[in-house]
């Protein structure tokens, strides 16, 4: 009996040349060997339109949340039935493979988690294998939703220090940015969204900020009305720096480079490429305390907050820590990941 690898890939949905993650698997992908196709959106029936136009052998998601949630239940309803047909068809009529990386657990503004639980928990079941970041993650999607953890593989991403350029120094992002040489500069980077908890950290920066203190938020905002809140919130002040908008592939490093310490101050979180993004910049992180983040950073365990109101006592601890040499394991921990397992995550052979 002869078996034969499986090397066409489609990848589902296609996030763009915007996102550096699924830029970089695909270009791994690719130079291993494998040819990929990523899908195009469309409205309805994407999946099924993509698996016709490409014909690949192996089906591969990365976030499946938007193919089920909607802007109102009813949408939701209608989206998740789409969703499971299309996944039944990939199973049962093409007969092909499923993989994905499970980035969250549910979605990011908690719309209709019960349907999408259990729509999800179909979908998962589903999968030949499954891609999370943590052994943390493993237990609780295996526990969650009744899977077997056999199929469950931990694989992090391609570094981002092979993505971002990283040429300039601190002196020059300072200058680019306007901050003083002297400051310490604290930085939100990543999209700027609700669940993010912006509110508690302009707060906090507010009520500790010494005067030699900068806090740069940088990132998009697809909400007006919720940036505008988070800009009267801040009121003007003088030490918050606004930078709004998607950041150039090129312009990354000013920020990270410029920054003392990285804060994401989030209010759950699965997974944040903003985190690796840090570490692939030799940043501290100054982030919510979860298992996989105190698996990932032990030490610098001391920035890890567990509730809101602790998100004060680590911007203050902060600046009495050696954050060069953390800085430096952070990136010895991004620089060391296993992303090389991504081969064994996809290969697979037909008889």
């Amino acid at each position: 009996m002869t078996h034969t690898n499986l090397t066409k890939i489609l990848i589902l949905p296609d996030a763009g040349p915007k996102n550096p993650f699924q830029h970089q698997m695909i270009k791994f992908l690719i130079t291993h060997g494998l040819v990929v196709y990523p899908g195009k959106k469309r409205k309805w029936f994407s999946i099924y339109a993509a698996v016709n136009n490409s014909k690949p052998e192996i089906v591969y998601f990365d976030w499946v949340h938007s193919f089920i949630i909607g802007n109102s239940l009813l949408s939701s309803c209608i989206k998740s039935l789409v969703f499971c047909l299309e996944i039944i068809y990939l199973i049962n009529i093409r007969k092909l493979p499923i993989i994905h990386t499970a980035h969250n657990i549910q979605n990011h503004k908690k719309k209709w988690l019960t349907l999408e639980h259990w729509v999800y928990r179909f979908f998962l079941r589903k999968c030949d294998r499954i891609r999370v970041y943590s052994e943390a993650t493993k237990d609780e999607i295996s526990s969650k939703f009744d899977l077997d953890p056999y199929r469950i593989y931990i694989i992090q991403d391609v570094p981002f220090h092979h993505y971002y350029p990283n040429a300039m120094s601190r002196a020059q992002s300072r200058v680019t940015l306007g901050v003083d040489h002297n400051a310490f500069l604290y930085l939100f980077f990543g999209r700027i969204a609700l669940y993010k908890g912006l509110e508690n950290l302009i707060l906090s920066f507010i009520s500790m900020a010494k005067p030699e203190s900068y806090l740069i938020l940088a990132g998009e905002c697809l909400d007006r009305k919720y940036l505008s809140d988070l800009q009267k919130l801040a009121g003007g002040h003088a030490k918050i720096i606004w930078h709004e908008g998607f950041i150039k592939r090129e312009d990354v490093q000013y920020f990270f480079n410029a920054a003392d310490v990285v804060v994401l101050p989030f209010t759950r979180i699965d997974h944040s490429g903003t985190v690796d993004l840090a570490l692939s910049f030799s940043r501290p992180v100054i982030t919510l305390k979860t298992k996989a983040m105190t698996a990932m950073l032990p030490h610098q365990d001391a920035l890890l907050f567990e509730k809101p109101d602790q998100l004060q006592h680590c911007l203050v601890q902060v600046t009495k820590m050696n954050l060069s040499a953390i800085g430096l394991k952070n990136f010895k921990t991004a620089n060391k990941a296993n992303h090389a397992d991504f081969l064994k995550l996809f290969r697979m052979s037909k008889s």
